[in-house]
């Protein structure tokens, strides 16, 4: 009979994922109002948040800034998980920015923003923050732009194309959340991994992680 993962893990690991699975399953699932994932943090994707665990160990992560808030799942998860970091977020759409700020007015740690997300990242500066990029919906696509005015830190690009079929991705005039949009900035990133081979440089200035999403209907023989 095959051990637990957690098992394996040393005091201070099994106390980190214990934590990180606690405040993800706590964490009240507000977009599933409209959501075809049904809402909660990353989409409810567990790993996405162990890989997030991960990153702001390996890189001492000392903020976080997350585009396009939406109802706050995500935004909630971050700054309960993190509460001795300061939570940046933000949404274009008022009512989803003002919803997510009343939503974690109890948390001192977290600033909710109705704003433009590339004016979020600009007017932020920390030594090496987490950016979680999920604002790319609808006819604007601010991802490149947002890219473009990040200067250091960690990266993670939600609903990216990372050549899995298990994992969905977003398509904006014509041109895949993916290798080939990253292509298109002036200055491409140092390093850019995929989520699935992940092994992490803590010396880099900057990275660049394309997290999927999750396809609700892969077959187990995907996985």
């Amino acid at each position: 009979m095959q051990s637990s993962p957690l098992l394996n893990l040393t005091g201070w690991q099994r106390a980190q994922t214990e934590a990180t699975l606690l405040t993800f399953y706590t964490t009240i699932r507000a977009g599933m109002v409209r959501l075809s994932d049904g809402g909660g943090p990353f989409g409810f994707d567990i790993t996405a948040a162990l890989l997030i665990d991960d990153l702001m160990s390996l890189f001492q992560c000392d903020a976080i800034i997350e585009t396009g808030c939406f109802l706050g799942d995500t935004t909630d998860y971050l700054a309960r998980r993190y509460p001795a970091l300061p939570v940046y977020a933000c949404d274009i759409d008022a009512q989803h920015a003002g919803f997510t700020h009343r939503r974690l007015a109890g948390l001192s740690n977290a600033y909710v923003e109705c704003l433009d997300s590339p004016l979020l990242i600009r007017s932020v500066s920390f030594d090496r923050p987490l950016y979680f990029l999920d604002a790319h919906w609808g006819e604007n696509w601010p991802l490149l732009e947002e890219l473009a005015g990040i200067t250091c830190g960690v990266t993670v690009i939600h609903d990216f194309d990372i050549g899995h079929p298990r994992f969905g991705f977003d398509t904006y005039q014509g041109v895949a959340c993916g290798p080939q949009m990253l292509a298109l900035l002036p200055d491409p990133p140092q390093v850019y991994l995929n989520r699935s081979d992940f092994l992490g440089d803590p010396e880099a200035s900057m990275i660049v992680l394309a997290e999927g999403r999750i396809t609700r209907d892969a077959s187990p023989q995907e996985v």
